[in-house]
Order: structure tokens, then C-alpha cells, then sequence
């Protein structure tokens, strides 16, 4: 039997879950009228730079140096959303996602180097190989869980780049170098725009039943088939996803960049970054990433150096990874929003509680 609902039960249903639900809607709507602000202002800053704006006479808002800084960041959100379908959405954490940043890397150079296609024709193809590549590597592969599954992962990933960085065919040792697109504002743009969809996808996936699906499989993959998810095509799909905007992120990387070696496009800390950028943000959300790689991104480029200014940061960054791993294990959206168990809502309730 159950026990009867009390007054205070009643008072709970009655009052505490229309709060948090009311919560959670105020502060999506900030966040969605943030995001669209900001991406005005993304959109529209860089316009000064232009030769018909400064005839104009207008200021100069933003030089080559902000230019690169950005479209760094832009790539780092797309990238962490990618690696956030399959690490945060479905729970496989895929340190090895850095193989399909490099084969988008690849798929580009030796399109437009080697078979002479236009850099915007090569681009869609640095998606596509991506995801066949992952269907085929994900059926065996997503057969692993857990830290079997990161290690195997990572396993492909520098066997890839070993296997490349010794055929003459991907240029070899000696990489391959691209002609030169003497166009900032093309990679800017490119880089903000894959940003935006992966930002979008993430949002269609968590608002359809495949997103369901994989939320499923991430609290509890044998209760999930057992209630009709076909566990397998939904892992693989996913993981395509990932790879297919990953290698976006890697094809546009390659002609910014100019060169193309395994050292470029196969280096590890590519993938560390994203799943701090993630993990630091908020794992299956869809802001999550997007903060965690604007906040990241923004501190390694303002403290990176040379030296013992590197190390420095390098220790700052292990820091502030332990500290968000103890007090905020649910990333910086839920302790904003009020989810997390220690948030900006639970030190309220707390002082209120204490009378402080």
C-alpha cells in the first residue's frame, strides 16, 4: 500500500514543480534572447572591417587578431557540440573524435590540392566521409562501454594518424599545403555558420524521439531496448552525426589553416579540449558546450604562451577542471538554472534558510 499524500506533498506538487518549471522557462527564454543578441552582434561586428565601411568612416571594431580569436571559439562550439551528441546526449565518451576532425582535414586538402575542386565543392565531402566512416568504425566499436570504449576510441584515432602520416598518398611526413584564401571573413562566417547548426541539431535531437532515445541509452541502454529503442541503429546514427560535424569543423579548418599534417589534424589536445569545453559547460545541454567553449577557448587564447607562461596555464586549466568536476558535476547551465544540487538556487535557499 502506499502511504497517503500529506498536506505538505500536496503543497509540493502544488507549488514546488510549477516553480522549477517556471524557472527553467525564464531562464530558456534568457538564453535564447542572449543567443540571438549575440549572434546579431556576431554577425554584424566584423562588417566594420571592410573597405566600404571604413570609407563610410565608420570605427573599426574588429582587426585580424579578434578575427582569428573568434573564429577559433566558433570552431571550438562546433566542435564540442559534435563531441556533446555522443559524449553528452547518448554517454559514450569518445576521446578519439579527433580521427574525424583529421579525416575533414584530409578529405579537403586532397580534394582541392590533388583533384583540383573548389574549396566549396571539397566542403560537403568533409562531412560525408566523416559519417561513413563512423557508421563502419561505430558497428563493432559502439559494442564497447565506458572507459573500454574512450580507450578504443582513441586507439583509431592515433592508428588513423599514424597510418596517414606514413602514406605518400596523404603527403606523408611532409603534409600538404593548400592554396592560399586571402579571405578572413569567409572562415569567420563558414566557422560561426556550422556553429549555429550544430547548435540547431542539438536542439532538434533534444526536442525528437531519437533524442529521447539517446537519453535512454545514456541512463540505462538495457532498460532502453527492452522498451523498443533499437539501441544500435541509434548509436551509430549518432555517432555519425558527431564525426559528420567534427569533419565540418576539420574541412574548413584546412584551407584557413593552408597546411595539412598529422600533427594538425590528428593533435589530441583537439579532443581534450572539447570534452573540457563540455564537461565544464553542462554535458547533454545545448548552451552547455556552447559556454563551456566560449569561456575555455577565451582563457587558453588570453594565457597562452611560451615557457613557464604555458605551464602556468596548463595548471590553471587542470584547476578549474577539478573545481567544476566537485562543485559543478552538472556544468555551468545547471548551476545557473538551478538544477544542480549545488547552485545559485541552493546557496539562495541556503542563506534564506539560515536567515544570513
Amino acid at each position: 500500500m502506499t502511504a497517503p499524500m500529506t498536506d505538505d506533498d500536496a503543497g509540493l506538487s502544488d507549488t514546488a514543480f510549477p516553480v522549477q518549471t517556471r524557472a527553467a522557462a525564464r531562464r530558456d527564454r534568457i538564453l535564447y534572447v542572449a543567443a540571438a543578441v549575440a549572434l546579431v552582434a556576431l554577425v554584424l561586428v566584423p562588417l566594420t572591417s571592410t573597405d566600404q565601411a571604413q570609407s563610410m568612416g565608420l570605427p573599426l571594431l574588429a582587426d585580424r587578431y579578434w578575427f582569428r580569436i573568434a573564429t577559433t571559439i566558433a570552431m571550438f562550439v562546433l566542435i564540442a557540440s559534435a563531441w556533446n551528441l555522443i559524449g553528452g546526449l547518448t554517454g559514450y565518451p569518445a576521446f578519439g573524435n579527433v580521427v574525424y576532425f583529421g579525416i575533414g582535414c584530409y578529405t579537403v586538402a586532397l580534394l582541392v590540392t590533388r583533384y583540383h575542386l573548389r574549396f566549396g565543392l571539397a566542403l560537403p565531402f568533409s562531412m560525408l566521409v566523416p559519417a561513413a566512416l563512423a557508421g563502419l568504425i561505430g558497428i563493432p566499436l559502439l559494442r564497447l562501454r565506458g572507459h573500454y570504449f574512450a580507450v578504443a576510441s582513441l586507439g583509431v584515432a592515433v592508428a588513423v594518424g599514424e597510418i596517414i602520416n606514413n602514406l605518400d598518398y596523404f603527403g606523408g611526413a611532409v603534409g600538404i599545403f593548400m592554396p592560399i584564401l586571402s579571405a578572413d571573413l569567409l572562415f569567420y562566417y563558414l566557422m560561426l555558420g556550422s556553429a549555429v547548426l550544430a547548435i540547431a541539431i542539438t536542439w532538434g535531437v533534444l526536442h525528437s524521439r531519437f533524442g529521447y532515445g539517446l537519453i535512454a541509452i545514456r541512463e540505462d541502454e538495457g532498460a532502453a531496448a527492452v522498451m523498443g529503442v533499437n539501441t544500435t541503429l541509434y548509436k551509430i546514427a549518432a555517432y555519425a552525426l558527431s564525426a559528420a560535424l567534427t569533419g565540418l569543423a576539420g574541412g574548413i579548418y584546412a584551407q584557413w589553416n593552408v597546411f595539412v599534417n598529422q600533427e594538425v589534424a590528428f593533435n589530441i589536445n583537439v579532443s581534450i579540449d572539447a570534452i573540457l569545453m563540455a564537461l565544464i559547460g553542462g554535458l547533454g545541454t545545448i548552451w552547455g558546450p556552447v559556454m563551456g567553449a566560449v569561456v575555455l577557448e577565451f582563457l587558453i587564447q588570453t594565457f597562452a604562451g611560451t615557457g613557464d607562461t604555458a605551464v602556468l596555464t596548463q595548471i590553471g586549466l587542470g584547476v578549474l577542471l577539478t573545481v567544476a568536476v566537485i562543485f559543478l558535476p552538472r556544468g555551468v547551465v545547471d548551476f545557473f538554472g538551478g538544477r544542480s544540487s549545488f547552485g545559485i538556487g541552493y546557496l539562495r535557499r541556503t542563506l534564506r534558510e539560515t536567515g544570513v
